[in-house]
């Protein structure tokens, strides 16, 4: 995994060592996480989040002042937001917070936070849904569809949102793919589409990507 840097690296193999030595007598820290954490760090997975990252630079100006991932898992692409000179705060939201303990052990980047909690109460936060903040959720997949629709219709309209979910119908969890991102788009209450594209993976299955207000 060479597109990484050094760190990252060393960050990795303490974190794996500290989840053996905890799931030794903490129940809540089991071996699982092992493979969950090196999962998070796949070719494809920072493929798909490089992407996110480098196309969300070309729309995040001084006006925007955070970053807010749902489902941000162990943190990847906050690390790779700021490895691309995106200067907002950063902070991942999600409901494990196991995986939130884990990222900031992960985390090489000061500008880099985590929360636990269910990351759509951001539409119930005057102060988080305002035009100043960019919402970024790139497994889409995983959430019920009417649920994303709804949280989605109430946000401020100057907010800036990233979206990615794909046509990998195969994986159980994969509870709102589309067959193309033109049906993926027809799915959200987005108004105005800045941006929306495609990345294939082996021939396997596509990942769509909408940025949007």
């Amino acid at each position: 995994m060479k597109y990484l840097k050094p760190l990252i690296y060393q960050k990795i193999f303490e974190t794996i060592n500290f989840i053996y030595e905890k799931s030794k007598y903490n129940k809540e820290i089991d071996l699982f996480r092992f493979k969950d954490v090196l999962d998070s760090y796949t070719i494809g997975q920072y493929e798909s989040k490089l992407w996110a990252a480098k196309e969300l630079k070309k729309y995040i100006t001084d006006e925007y002042d955070a970053c807010l991932i749902i489902g941000g898992w162990y943190g990847l692409l906050s690390h790779l937001l700021v490895e691309q000179n995106i200067n907002q705060q950063i902070i991942n939201i999600d409901l494990d917070k196991i995986c939130n303990f884990l990222g900031q052990k992960l985390s090489i980047h000061k500008r880099i936070s985590f929360e636990t909690g269910d990351g759509f109460d951001i539409f119930d936060n005057e102060k988080r849904n305002t035009g100043r903040k960019v919402v970024i959720c790139t497994a889409c997949e995983h959430i019920p569809k009417e649920e994303l629709y709804f949280n989605l219709k109430r946000k401020n309209k100057n907010m800036l949102v990233c979206l990615q979910s794909n046509n990998f119908f195969q994986v159980d969890s994969h509870i709102n793919c589309y067959e193309n991102v033109e049906k993926f788009i027809e799915s959200l209450p987005i108004e105005n589409i800045l941006y929306s594209g495609k990345i294939n993976y082996n021939n396997e299955y596509d990942r769509f990507m909408v940025i949007g207000k």
